[in-house]
């Protein structure tokens, strides 16, 4: 009987480190995925804040050639729109770098 007690002892112990072994990799499993998506918003961000840069470019290039003006300067109504936008873009990726 001593023989069959302890095997079960140790089959139980096994069934025990298993799940223990699962629930630790179940969480780490969420803690990437969330990682994940948190990069994969990040790099969604940049792209928009990249179009808002060629956006500026191409508002830079209509007012001076274009419109024939001498100087652009921050305050110039499309600049400043496109300029606030990619403040707002840069702190919310900064807030989700901080959260990795």
């Amino acid at each position: 009987m001593e023989f069959w007690e302890r095997s079960k002892d140790l089959l139980d112990q096994g069934i025990m480190s298993s799940k223990e072994i699962i629930d630790k990799a179940k969480a780490k499993t969420k803690e990437l995925g969330e990682k994940g998506v948190a990069r994969l918003e990040i790099g969604q961000l940049e792209k928009q804040a990249e179009k808002r840069f060629a956006q500026i470019g191409r508002q830079v290039y209509k007012v001076l050639v274009k419109e024939g003006q001498q100087t652009i300067s921050r305050g110039t109504e499309e600049i400043k729109k496109l300029l606030t936008e990619v403040d707002e873009i840069e702190k919310l990726i900064d807030s989700k770098e901080k959260a990795l």
